[in-house]
């Protein structure tokens, strides 16, 4: 008997490890919206080339280096669909600033209609990367 409680209390611990394992090997990162660092987690999912839905700005010459990607929606935000991500590249132009923080999809738009940014979409890296709630503030 006393066999036979080893041997369940074994695979009861093998289980949660395994099961700590696979949650501890996700990949976290982070994106600014709303001017709030939002946590964010890569997730294995099939997202067709040009099917994503929630605006997601990757910069392609920024000089921050607190510069991260910037949704248009976050949690809680009327149009999110949870980090199923329609894909653009911001470039500063001649006259934009690249070493300035842009935290916000406003704050974006502002750059891009002043003619310091360019937004181009990219359909074919669309991904899905569900965005948690409970954001902090910036810095």
């Amino acid at each position: 008997m006393k066999g036979r409680l080893t041997l369940a209390v074994a695979s009861a611990l093998l289980v949660v490890g395994a099961a700590a394992g696979t949650v501890s090997a996700r990949d976290f990162g982070a994106v600014y919206a709303n001017d709030l660092e939002y946590r964010v987690f890569g997730n294995a999912a099939n997202v067709p080339d040009g099917t994503g839905t929630d605006p997601l700005a990757t910069f392609t010459n920024s000089a921050n280096p607190m510069q991260k990607g910037v949704a248009e929606f976050a949690p809680g935000t009327i149009g999110h669909h949870g980090g199923r991500w329609a894909v653009y590249h911001a470039t500063f132009t001649g006259s934009g600033d690249a070493t300035e923080l842009v935290t916000s999809w406003s704050e974006l738009q502002s750059l891009i209609d002043a003619g310091d940014i360019t937004l181009v979409r990219d359909a074919a890296a669309d991904f899905r990367c569900p965005v948690l709630g409970n954001p902090s503030a910036i810095g």
